[in-house]
């Protein structure tokens, strides 16, 4: 079980790097195509996949981690009101795990609500605010002392 949660927990440490250069290229795509008028999605479809994909990649090893196999989550599900007493469970337990969820759910709300707008313009802009909306969440989450504990940016 140790083991198989040091992989979890590396492939949810990388992973974030994904998300992050293709949050970054699918903001990027989507400014430059309101601004240029581009067909939507364009050229970028597969980056807005692979953004998407990688999010639910995230979401699928933070369950994981998160009822299974974190040694951090079961302390704080088995006494929940004293982990909201101690900041730092208290991240691992509520805000890392909540906040990313809704970033998710932004993210790709924003995905969907793009595709049926009816202008190119239109897709590109609701694209771009949704998507920006979720890295700015997805950003802060990270723990890399923003707003919680900081850790290794990368886990070797």
């Amino acid at each position: 079980m140790q083991n198989l949660y040091q992989i979890s927990l590396y492939l949810h440490s990388w992973n974030r790097w994904i998300i992050i250069v293709f949050g970054l290229l699918v903001l990027w795509h989507a400014w430059k195509g309101s601004k240029n008028q581009t067909p939507f999605p364009g050229h970028y479809k597969p980056i807005n996949i692979i953004f998407i994909s990688s999010l639910h990649l995230q979401l699928l090893i933070g369950l994981l981690l998160y009822f299974v196999l974190s040694p951090i989550t079961k302390a704080a599900l088995n006494d929940f009101g004293a982990a909201m007493k101690d900041a730092s469970i208290r991240y691992w337990a509520m805000e890392h795990s909540l906040m990313n969820v809704i970033a998710i759910a932004i993210a790709q709300t924003g995905s969907i609500l793009a595709k049926k707008k009816s202008t190119p313009r239109l897709a590109h802009r609701t694209m771009f605010i949704w998507t920006l909306i979720a890295f700015i969440l997805i950003l802060l989450m990270i723990p890399m002392g923003i707003m919680g504990p900081e850790r290794p940016w990368f886990k070797l």
